[in-house]
């Protein structure tokens, strides 16, 4: 092999191991769609979490479904720190505002104050589907609030389905700041209205 015929070589070489793949983005929940502040329950002391995923949520990969149960990872687009961190942390956000309380905190939390109730979550969907729609369903239930051994636990269940604008990240993660909100939303009438009757 001839001298400028090697250099060819190694210069395509080299330049296929320098060929930049796309860049990671990475998203974060609980910039859009914020409540105003309320005053509904200032004192009260309230716990987001543990929260339970599904599979395809404990990635922090965007999941998107695809037919015939497939669901597709986007390598480039993830929740920064993770889904679940995600979303506790933006519940606890909307929820502080909505309640007028700073002592709503999410799980795990060494709170220097107690607390009154913590929402347990589980969540048995939060995907987009092949129509573009993002589909939620969870459980959640209430412990705390002075409840006795034998009083079974206020659960609740919680559905919606959004229609995401568009097929960017971007819209994605507004159709789920969206979903964030109208769970804040039951969560915030619930509590509410069990501080009022205390």
């Amino acid at each position: 092999m001839g001298a400028s015929l090697l250099l060819a070589v190694i210069v395509a070489v080299g330049s296929l191991g320098c060929s930049r793949s796309p860049d990671v983005r990475h998203f974060v929940l609980g910039t859009q769609f914020a409540s105003d502040v309320g005053q509904r329950a200032p004192e009260l002391a309230v716990l987001i979490g543990p929260i339970r995923l599904p599979a395809y949520l404990e990635r922090p990969h965007f999941a998107r479904r695809a037919g015939g149960g497939k669901i597709d990872l986007d390598e480039f687009n993830r929740w920064l720190g993770g889904f679940e961190s995600n979303l506790t942390t933006a519940l606890a956000a909307d929820l502080r505002r909505q309640l007028g309380s700073v002592r709503v905190v999410g799980y795990p939390s060494s709170a220097p104050f107690p607390i009154d109730y913590a929402v347990r979550i589980h969540v048995d969907e939060w995907i987009v589907d092949e129509s573009n729609t993002l589909h939620v369903q969870l459980r959640w239930r209430l412990a705390g609030g002075g409840q006795g051994e034998g009083e079974a636990p206020l659960l609740s269940a919680h559905e919606s389905a959004i229609e995401v604008r568009g097929r960017s990240p971007e819209a994605i993660v507004e159709a789920h700041d969206l979903a964030v909100a109208e769970f804040a939303q039951s969560l915030a009438d619930e509590l509410a209205d069990l501080s009022a009757r205390r």
